[in-house]
C-alpha cells in the first residue's frame, strides 16, 4: 500500500449547498494556502491547495469533501470508469483516515448516483483493493471512493471521501449550518471581537461564531422566549453570551460603537408583518447598526431577500456603513443577496446603490491581497 506525504498542491473536490458557491470561493481564497479553482458549478467545486485533507474534511460550510485520487477524460461511463482502473495502476493512493479494512465504490454522476457495468465496478474495485489493502465492504462503515462526474466538466474523478465530524440536527426553520458558517466566515472572525446578531431567532449565527475563538456573542430577538427552548446548549451554557429580547432596531442595552461584527438575517417582508413599509424598516436597521457599530472598522455579514437588497443598501449606505461586496445566493431555492461590509477588500470602491452587483444573473467575485496568497 502506498501512502503520500502532502508536501505540494493536493486537488480536492467539495459538495455545498446549492447557491452559496461565491461565498464559498471567497471564504476560501481567505482561508486556504496556494488555492487554485480548477472548476466550480452551483454546488461543487474543484481546487488545489497545500492544506492538508484534515484541514478540509472540516470546513463547516461544506457537505461533502474529497481528495482527488486520480481523473480521465470524461467519455462513455463504462469506457471512463475502465480507464480509471488503469490509471490507477500508477497512482500514488492516499492514505485513509479510515481505521477498517474495508471499501466502498459510490458512482455519482450529473448529480445522482448512478448504477454501473457490473463487470467495469468489479474491475475498479479489484484495482483499489490492489491499491489499498483493503477489501470491499458493501454495508457497515468503511472508506468512500467515489467516481464523480459533474455536467459540463469534461473529467470523471476518483475521490476518496474525507470524514465529516458529526453534527447536531439544526433547529426548526433555522437557517442551514453550511449558509449559517460561510456567513460568519466571511466576516473575518477575530478572537477580540464582540459579536452581534440582532435578528437571533434561531441562534444559528451565534452558534456558528462561538466555533471560532471571540470575545463575547450577543443574540437579541424579541421573541426569545420563543425561540429558547429549541437553543443548541452553548447559547444557554456559554459565558461569553448574552441573551437579550430587545427591538433590534434600538437595542438599548449595547453602547454606542461596542460591537465589531454583525451577522444576521433580518426579516425580509414577505412573509412577516413589519407593521410599516420595508424601506422605512431597512432605514431603522441601518441606523441602529450603524451606532452600535465600531466605527471606521465595524463589520457586518446581512442576509436578504434580492427583492429588498437595494432598498437595504440604500439605508445601509446613507447611514454612512455602505457594503463592500455583495453576493447573490439561494435559500432553499429562493433568490437572496449577502451584503458585507469588513472584509479585507479596499474600502475606497464600496459597492454603490443599484450597481450591478445587484442585478439578476449577476454576482461579486472580487480579487484582492487576501485572495493572493
Amino acid at each position: 500500500m502506498n501512502a503520500v506525504c502532502y508536501t505540494a498542491l493536493v486537488r480536492y473536490y467539495i459538495q455545498f449547498t446549492a447557491g452559496i458557491g461565491d461565498l464559498v470561493y471567497q471564504t476560501l481564497t481567505g482561508e486556504l494556502s496556494g488555492m487554485r479553482v480548477e472548476y466550480s458549478d452551483d454546488s461543487a467545486m474543484i481546487f488545489e491547495a497545500a492544506d492538508p485533507p484534515q484541514r478540509i474534511a472540516v470546513l463547516p460550510y461544506v457537505k461533502n469533501a474529497f481528495l482527488i485520487v486520480v481523473s480521465v477524460g470524461r467519455g462513455g461511463l463504462d469506457a471512463s470508469i475502465v480507464q480509471l482502473g488503469r490509471r490507477l495502476q500508477n497512482a500514488m493512493f492516499p492514505r485513509s483516515p479510515d481505521r477498517g479494512n474495508g471499501f466502498r465504490l459510490m458512482f455519482h454522476v450529473d448529480g445522482a448516483l448512478v448504477p454501473v457495468n457490473p463487470k467495469d465496478k468489479a474491475a475498479l474495485e479489484r484495482a483499489v483493493a490492489a491499491r489499498t489493502g483493503r477489501h470491499v465492504e458493501p454495508r457497515g462503515s468503511c472508506q468512500e471512493y467515489w467516481v464523480v462526474g459533474r455536467t459540463g466538466l469534461d473529467k470523471l474523478l476518483l475521490c476518496m471521501r474525507l470524514p465529516r465530524p458529526r453534527r447536531e440536527e439544526k433547529a426548526r426553520g433555522a437557517i442551514s449550518r453550511e449558509l449559517s458558517a460561510v456567513m460568519v466566515a466571511a466576516s473575518g472572525p477575530d478572537p477580540r471581537d464582540v459579536f452581534l446578531d440582532p435578528f437571533g431567532g434561531s441562534g444559528s449565527f451565534a452558534v456558528a461564531r462561538l466555533e471560532h475563538p471571540v470575545r463575547k456573542v450577543w443574540y437579541s430577538d424579541i421573541r426569545l422566549a420563543e425561540h429558547r427552548p429549541a437553543f443548541d446548549a452553548r447559547l444557554v451554557r456559554d459565558d461569553r453570551v448574552r441573551l437579550l429580547d430587545e427591538d433590534a432596531l434600538r437595542l438599548p442595552s449595547i453602547s454606542d460603537g461596542s460591537v465589531d461584527v454583525i451577522v444576521t438575517d433580518p426579516p425580509w417582508g414577505e412573509h412577516e408583518a413589519l407593521n410599516r413599509p420595508y424601506r422605512e424598516f431597512a432605514a431603522g436597521i441601518a441606523a441602529s447598526f450603524a451606532r452600535v457599530l465600531r466605527p471606521g472598522r465595524g463589520r457586518y455579514v446581512i442576509l436578504i431577500n434580492r427583492d429588498n437588497a437595494a432598498v437595504l443598501l440604500q439605508a445601509l449606505s446613507a447611514s454612512g456603513i455602505a457594503p463592500d461586496d455583495a453576493h447573490e445566493v439561494l435559500v432553499n431555492g429562493h433568490p437572496a443577496t449577502v451584503l458585507v461590509r469588513g472584509r479585507a477588500h479596499d474600502r475606497a470602491d464600496p459597492v454603490k446603490t443599484g450597481q450591478a452587483a445587484l442585478k439578476p444573473g449577476h454576482a461579486s467575485r472580487r480579487t484582492s491581497a487576501r485572495t493572493a496568497r
